[in-house]
């Protein structure tokens, strides 16, 4: 799937970009954006719904999201289901146009920094491995999205106790005909790297997946052919049969080495539209 992206920049300049979307690629961000603060079997049952319920929204060939006609007329069911794939491409935006190697939900940072859980704050917090960044995520069904509008998702952005080197607000609209983002960067205040706290949070993201595997008795898979090198493969169950998905992680993750490692080299390809692996080392292919 194509989509349209709006990048606005730290110094007031437009952009107009596009990226090429797979299924596996939203999914993968979808289900991963903003894990949580706890371990819980939650996060792998989650990616398993994400996989299987967001298929029927899925028009590649015809580059947009559809919805039945009875959720069109039910604000409550669009407005939600608009805003997760708003979220999902936010935290794809935040890793292909400002690196980030790490998508943690804000909250998680809050608690890091001992905040209480209240008061208005944008949706995820990003670690590029030397800066952090708040991005708040919205998506929509409309048309276009206002600069009155833009200006108050950015306002939000730059609110939330946790320190960041800078915030974005980026708006996902007109999902259902023509999937465009606004990408909006104000500028932020500069602040030093909270290496501890990023650690802390990369360290619960990781042993959040370790948990999910141990506790549903994921078993490693030989049977993938192709694997990208340094990889390890875990069927996921409770899929429908003739097709099997697995979860892809780099040695390093399973072997509890993730501080030692800041990149996760492969041969992967990323034009193999069955495979992907995400610069945090977590990846998903269909066999």
């Amino acid at each position: 799937m194509k989509i349209k992206v709006e990048h606005l920049d730290d110094k007031g300049r437009f952009e107009d970009l596009e990226f090429d979307l797979t299924y596996l690629q939203f999914t993968k961000h979808l289900a991963f954006a903003g894990m949580g603060v706890h371990r819980s079997l939650y996060n792998l049952f989650r990616f398993t719904g994400y996989m299987l319920e967001f298929v029927q929204y899925w028009r590649i060939r015809e580059d947009r999201f559809a919805v039945p006609e009875v959720i069109l007329h039910d604000p409550t069911e669009l407005g939600q289901l608009s805003n997760r794939i708003g979220k999902g491409l936010a935290d794809f935006l935040a890793k292909r146009i400002y690196g980030a190697k790490y998508t943690h939900n804000y909250e998680s940072a809050m608690v890091q920094y001992g905040h209480p859980i209240k008061g208005r704050r944008p949706d995820l917090y990003c670690d590029t491995g030397s800066r952090q960044f708040a991005v708040e995520a919205k998506g929509y069904k409309v048309s276009s999205v206002s600069e009155n509008k833009m200006l108050e998702h950015k306002s939000q952005s730059l609110e939330g106790p946790v320190p960041v080197h800078f915030s974005v607000a980026s708006v996902a609209f007109d999902l259902y005909e023509s999937p465009t983002i606004k990408f909006h960067d104000p500028v932020g205040e500069g602040i030093e790297y909270a290496e501890g706290i990023n650690k802390k949070l990369i360290s619960i993201y990781y042993r959040s997946i370790m948990y999910s595997i141990e506790q549903v008795g994921m078993e490693r898979s030989d049977r993938v052919e192709n694997l990208p090198e340094g990889y390890i493969a875990y069927e996921i169950p409770f899929l429908p049969p003739r097709r099997c998905l697995y979860l892809l992680l780099h040695k390093s993750i399973v072997e509890n080495m993730w501080d030692d490692i800041r990149e996760f080299p492969s041969d992967y390809a990323e034009d193999d539209i069955f495979t992907y692996i995400d610069v945090d080392g977590v990846g998903l292919c269909i066999r």
